[in-house]
C-alpha cells in the first residue's frame, strides 16, 4: 500500500485516545471539589508527619485553596496529560515551583487517590438520592391517607382481577418496598464510606504516612486495610448500583399498575397533563410518556449494571483503564435513579383518580366472589374446597349467561351447588349480598397487613415514624460531612496564615 492510502484515516487512532482523555477530564470536573479535599488532607498529613516542612505545606495548600476559590477552569490542559489531576499537579508546580509543588504527591498514587475522591463524591450523591426516595415515600404516605377508603381491584397474572383492596393499601405496598431499598442504600453507604488513602499504587509507601489521619480528615468512618484491596476493589460502585437496580425494579412494578389503570377500558386513574404528551394526528391521545420514561430507565439501568460487571470480569487486582469506565457508568446510574424517584413522586402526587369508576370496576369484576366462598364456609357449614367448586361453577354460569356479579342470588347459588356437587344449598340473599359487597370485603380484612382502612392507617402512622428517622439520619450525615469539609479547609487556611 502506498502512503496515500492512509491519508483519509490519518489520526483516527490518536483521536480515540484524545476523546477518552477529554471524557475523563469532563468526568473529573464532577468530582473536582473532592479532589481538592483529598489534596488538602494529604498535604496536612505530610506536614504533621514531618515528611514536608511547614513552609512547603503552606505554599502548596495556598495554591490548592486558590484553585478551590477560582474553580477548575483556571487549570490549562497540557498535551499528554489525560486526567484533570495531572493537569492540577502541573498547575500547582507552575504556581510554587517543582521543588515545593512536586512534594504534593509524596507517598500517594492516583490508584488510591481516585477511589478516595470517587467515594467522597458517591457519599454525597447517595445522600441526594436518599432525599429523593424519602420525598417519594412521604408523598406515598400522604396519598395513602387520602385514598385509604378508595376501593380498587388488585390484579394478579398481569391483568386478572383478584380481590378488592384500597389505593391506600397499594401505595403502602410501594412504601414498604422503597423502605427496604433505603435500607440497602444505607448499608451500601457504610461500605462506600471507607478510605483507600495510603495504599498508594498497590503496595503502600515507604514514607511514614498516617493512613488513619487522612481517613479522619476526609470524614471516612474507616479504611480499607489491605493495600491491594484498597486500590482494586470496585464494590463501592457495584453494591449501591445493585441496590439502585432493585429500587428501579420496584418503581417499574408500580409503573405497570399505573399504565393498566390508565387504559380507557379500565379508567381507574390517568396521569396529569404535565406527565403526558400528545399525538401529532390523533387529537384524543394523552400519551403517558412519564411512565414510559420510568420503564426504560429500569431497562437501561439493568443493561448498564450488566456492562459494569462484564467489563471487570476476571480483572486482576491492580489498576487499569477499565475501572474508570465502570465508575463513570455508575455515576450515570446514580443520576438517572435520583431523577426517576423525583419523577414518580410527581406522578403520584398529581395522579387523577376516578374513585366512582374504581368502585364500579370492582363491582363488575367478580373479584368479591372469594368472600362468597368464605361465607359458605362460615355460615353454611361447607368446606372451603366444596365452596370453591360451587362458586367456580357459579362464575361460569354467570359468564355464559351474561349475569352480572351484582345479580347473583339465592337461586343461582342453589343451581351451581346442585350442578357441581349435587347438593341442596339455600343460602340467604342477605349473606350473598354482604359477601359480594366490595366495601365490606375490604373492611373484613383487618388482620395485620390487610387492606382495611384501620390497618392501612396503622401502617401510615408507622411509616411516618420511619420517614422521620430516615430524614434525621440523612440530615445528620449531611451535617457531619459539611463539618468535616469546613474543618479541613479551616485547618489548611490556618497553615497558610501561619
Amino acid at each position: 500500500m502506498n502512503k496515500d492510502y492512509y491519508k483519509p484515516y490519518e489520526g483516527r487512532d490518536i483521536k480515540i485516545l484524545d476523546q477518552h482523555a477529554a471524557n475523563t477530564i469532563a468526568e473529573d470536573h464532577l468530582t473536582f471539589p473532592y479532589q481538592l479535599l483529598d489534596h488538602l488532607a494529604h498535604v496536612l498529613m505530610l506536614k504533621e508527619q514531618g515528611i514536608i516542612s511547614q513552609e512547603d505545606a503552606a505554599q502548596i495548600l495556598g495554591a490548592v485553596l486558590k484553585l478551590r476559590r477560582e474553580g477548575p477552569d483556571i487549570v490549562p490542559h497540557k498535551p499528554g496529560l489525560t486526567d484533570l489531576y495531572s493537569n492540577v499537579e502541573e498547575w500547582v508546580i507552575d504556581q510554587v515551583g517543582i521543588q515545593v509543588g512536586g512534594k504534593m504527591h509524596t507517598g500517594r498514587s492516583r490508584n488510591d487517590m481516585n477511589p478516595s475522591i470517587e467515594r467522597m463524591y458517591i457519599r454525597r450523591k447517595l445522600l441526594e438520592q436518599m432525599e429523593a426516595i424519602t420525598f417519594l415515600m412521604e408523598t406515598l404516605l400522604v396519598q395513602a391517607e387520602v385514598h385509604k377508603n378508595t376501593i380498587i381491584p388488585a390484579y394478579t397474572h398481569h391483568s386478572q382481577q383478584a380481590q378488592p383492596i384500597t389505593l391506600g393499601h397499594f401505595y403502602m405496598s410501594a412504601f414498604e418496598n422503597f423502605g427496604r431499598d433505603m435500607e440497602r442504600l444505607m448499608r451500601a453507604y457504610e461500605h462506600v464510606d471507607l478510605s483507600p488513602m495510603g495504599a498508594a499504587a498497590v503496595a503502600t509507601t515507604g514514607f511514614p504516612i498516617s493512613r488513619e489521619r487522612v481517613a479522619e480528615l476526609l470524614g471516612f468512618h474507616g479504611m480499607l486495610v489491605n493495600s491491594m484491596d484498597a486500590t482494586s476493589t470496585l464494590d463501592y460502585a457495584y453494591e449501591p448500583a445493585c441496590a439502585m437496580a432493585i429500587f428501579i425494579n420496584n418503581v417499574g412494578r408500580v409503573t405497570e399498575s399505573l399504565l393498566l389503570w390508565n387504559l380507557n377500558e379500565v379508567g381507574i386513574s390517568r396521569l396529569a397533563l404535565p406527565y403526558c404528551s400528545y399525538s401529532t394526528i390523533m387529537p384524543q391521545k394523552r400519551n403517558p410518556v412519564a411512565l414510559e420514561t420510568l420503564r426504560y430507565s429500569g431497562e437501561w439501568t439493568y443493561g448498564t449494571l450488566s456492562s459494569m460487571f462484564n467489563t471487570m470480569k476476571a480483572y486482576p487486582p491492580g489498576n487499569g483503564r477499565e475501572p474508570g469506565l465502570v465508575v463513570g457508568q455508575f455515576f450515570e446510574i446514580m443520576q438517572r435513579i435520583t431523577d426517576s424517584a423525583f419523577l414518580l413522586e410527581g406522578i403520584i402526587r398529581n395522579l387523577e383518580v376516578d374513585v366512582p369508576r374504581a368502585l364500579e370496576v370492582v363491582r363488575n369484576g367478580f373479584s368479591t366472589v372469594t368472600d362468597l366462598a368464605d361465607e359458605m364456609v362460615r355460615s353454611m357449614g361447607l368446606s372451603f374446597a366444596a365452596a370453591k367448586k360451587i362458586v367456580g361453577r357459579l362464575v361460569v354460569i354467570a359468564h355464559d349467561e351474561g349475569i352480572a356479579c351484582t345479580q347473583i342470588d339465592t337461586a343461582l347459588v342453589a343451581r351451581a351447588a346442585k350442578e357441581v356437587l349435587d347438593i341442596d344449598l339455600n343460602m340467604p340473599q342477605e349473606l350473598i349480598t354482604n359477601a359480594l359487597d366490595p366495601v365490606q370485603n375490604v373492611t373484613r380484612r383487618h388482620i395485620i397487613g390487610g387492606p382495611s382502612p384501620e390497618r392501612v392507617q396503622e401502617t401510615i402512622d408507622n411509616g411516618q415514624a420511619q420517614v422521620e428517622q430516615l430524614k434525621a439520619w440523612r440530615l445528620a450525615e449531611e451535617s457531619r460531612l459539611q463539618s468535616v469539609e469546613d474543618t479541613l479547609v479551616s485547618m489548611a487556611e490556618d497553615v497558610v496564615r501561619a
